[in-house]
């Protein structure tokens, strides 16, 4: 039996979080020491090399690595974002989650189980998913949001209203397309109209476009026109391109001030140049969105925003493959509205064959929007029946 624990020193803390005093490992069982119950941990596999990352909800913690030698080789832990702790387990062979409890100290005890390659693969393929038959601890009663964070709600009397954001237009035509040399500002934006139609059909919210032609918008006009409305949701609809021609799926973006991996960082900055390539100054059009703090507010838009990643990733599932794992952080321009959820989806690639048929095919822009309207139906509704939070009560 191997077992190593390490005391974690916990700097500023949120308040609400449940926090990590210690990790072990032992042969294939990880315990993650915690001070409070948490919701279902959410996770996914990684290949080459093979991992299992566990994404741990309002939790809070400081970054440690622990070196095994068994079947687990080393497990990292740190805060991921604002929300989030993420768990990194090293694995010497393909590997799967057996069982995930919560016992009454509240420590997390994950159990992992040998699978086959194949098997592993196709983990890895489906990306992040809730732990299944998470048991929280016996002396508590979870409540279903107790670390959801509060959405900003529409004013009663009218409808929730969601912007959808048609990326690149006019002279910046975005990625060019492996199909005779199509744009990616084309299909965006049929893809961003046939959402609107959708949603327009059912008239459950209210939609409205950020441009309903071929024109240039600077990422600061996009963002304003979202505050402009009164927003309750800002969805930003692009197509990706990669050198290699296989790359290929869909996946969403949400703003972190860290990028969660090295494609998340290059896909910002490359979005984020969309006003120079388009001969626009960022700093002279909108100084506050080039360099804007993320405050408190914008924290919980951030933690809104990516609860409905997660919807959106349900919604799309059997519309459009996915790139890995769905949902990434990057430091998007145009998702700084402090007070807007706001996602980035790539929903494809249009330097693949494959992503580029249905990319730029009525009926894959069709499918594609239909599930984006879904999933802005499901969210704004949720939100709808979430209680406004009492302000200054018991002062």
């Amino acid at each position: 039996m191997r077992a190593l624990l390490i005391l974690l020193l916990l700097l500023a803390a949120p308040a609400s979080a449940a926090v990590v005093g210690g990790l072990t490992i032992d042969a294939a069982q990880v315990t993650i020491v915690l001070d409070a119950p948490i919701a279902a941990p959410k996770a996914f596999a990684l290949a080459a090399p093979r991992r299992l990352v566990i994404d741990l909800p309002g939790v809070s913690s400081t970054r440690v690595s622990v070196a095994g030698d068994g079947i687990i080789t080393r497990a990292r832990i740190g805060q991921f974002d604002s929300a989030t702790a993420r768990l990194v387990l090293d694995l010497a062979q393909p590997m799967a989650v057996a069982s995930a409890s919560q016992g009454g100290d509240h420590h997390v005890i994950l159990r992992l189980k040998p699978i086959g390659a194949g098997r592993f693969d196709a983990d890895v393929a489906r990306g992040r998913a809730p732990l299944t038959g998470f048991a929280a601890a016996p002396d508590f009663d979870l409540p279903a949001t107790a670390f959801a964070p509060v959405p900003p709600q529409a004013p009663a009397g009218r409808k929730p209203l969601v912007v959808i954001d048609a990326g690149h237009g006019g002279k910046d035509v975005g990625a060019i397309s492996i199909l005779g040399g199509r744009f990616e500002k084309d299909a965006t934006l049929a893809i961003a109209r046939a959402a609107a139609r959708a949603l327009r059909a059912s008239g459950l919210v209210r939609v409205k476009l950020t441009r309903d032609d071929d024109r240039f918008i600077p990422l600061a006009g996009r963002v304003a026109i979202a505050r402009t409305a009164q927003a309750d949701l800002f969805v930003s609809v692009h197509a990706d391109s990669a050198p290699n021609a296989d790359a290929r799926g869909a996946s969403v973006y949400t703003l972190s001030a860290t990028a969660s991996d090295a494609v998340a960082a290059r896909l910002a900055a490359r979005e984020n140049k969309s006003d120079i390539i388009a001969g626009v100054d960022l700093g002279r059009e909108a100084p506050e969105v080039g360099d804007i703090l993320i405050d408190l507010e914008q924290r919980n838009t951030m933690n809104v925003a990516a609860n409905f990643a997660d919807t959106l990733q349900a919604a799309l599932a059997r519309r459009i493959g996915f790139r890995g794992e769905f949902h990434h952080f990057a430091g998007f321009l145009v998702l700084k509205a402090a007070d807007i959820p706001s996602v980035l989806l790539e929903t494809g690639y249009v330097t693949n064959a494959d992503d580029a048929k249905l990319l730029f095919s009525e009926a894959g822009q069709r499918r594609i929007g239909d599930g984006i309207a879904r999933a802005v139906e499901a969210h704004l509704a949720r939100v709808a029946r979430t209680p406004a939070p009492a302000i200054g009560k018991g002062e």
